[in-house]
């Protein structure tokens, strides 16, 4: 039974490589550097990975601005441009439309890691360092092991370490709107309903709130039913 995905990847470029198996997918990144979000290298159908086993390529893989993992030759995303928003070219693909055409699920978890390390890696963001730490999150969730958890928390704790009071942007009713990563980060610690995956911190959610003093913080946590008032500060002494 096959462990692999394909998807598919749209290029601003007319030439087209197709890369089968993994063998020929090491052999490239060995030959070629890593795209810039600007250049694009044309893959017209890439190997994703669809198992739940991750080999960290180095000790801060997905950690603020460590780009080991645009040499690890099990990553497919390292031949792949991984593009942001560009408000003067709103229609051109980004790397949110590549993270739409992974599958949903843990066969899809390992894929999405790769895909947000990535994208950290070229620009390292409080955006990317939490979509890297949320499927690092569902890693654990689908494999439970211990190594990936303590990677996860280093990745959210990186969000409040390197990029306290970043945001990203949600769209409801047509409208986008800014959402500070702070409270996201403490809200995917504290409450499993706002990720579905299993607990990071184990027990009762009081933890969290240790934990967060250990790194240096104070999380006030949101209430229901919207969830929305959250509060983290730096603990000053």
């Amino acid at each position: 039974m096959s462990t692999n995905h394909h998807l598919t990847v749209a290029s601003p470029r007319a030439r087209f490589w197709r890369l089968i198996g993994a063998g020929l997918l090491a052999m490239l990144l060995s030959a070629c550097e890593s795209p810039s979000d600007s250049e694009g290298v044309v893959i017209n159908q890439i190997l994703l990975p669809a198992d739940t086993l991750l080999n960290l390529a180095c000790i801060d893989v997905g950690i603020g601005a460590e780009t080991c993992v645009l040499g690890d030759p099990e990553n497919p995303f390292a031949l792949v441009a991984t593009p942001e928003f560009d408000v003067n070219n709103p229609d051109a693909e980004t790397k949110f439309d590549l993270a739409n055409k992974i599958p949903a699920g843990p066969t899809g978890a390992k894929a999405r890691f790769y895909l947000w390390a990535t994208a950290l890696a070229r620009r390292p963001s409080g955006e990317n360092q939490w979509l890297t730490a949320r499927a690092l999150h569902e890693l654990y969730d689908a494999n439970s092991d211990p190594l990936i958890r303590e990677q996860a928390l280093r990745a959210y704790r990186s969000v409040l370490d390197n990029f306290f009071g970043s945001v990203t942007f949600f769209e409801f009713g047509g409208v986008s709107f800014p959402a500070t990563l702070n409270e996201r980060v403490a809200d995917d610690l504290f409450r499993t309903e706002a990720t579905g995956f299993v607990r990071l911190v184990p027990g009762d959610p009081i933890n969290v709130l240790a934990l967060f003093g250990d790194w240096g913080y104070t999380y006030r946590p949101a209430t229901p039913p919207d969830f929305v008032d959250g509060l983290v500060f730096v603990n000053i002494f």
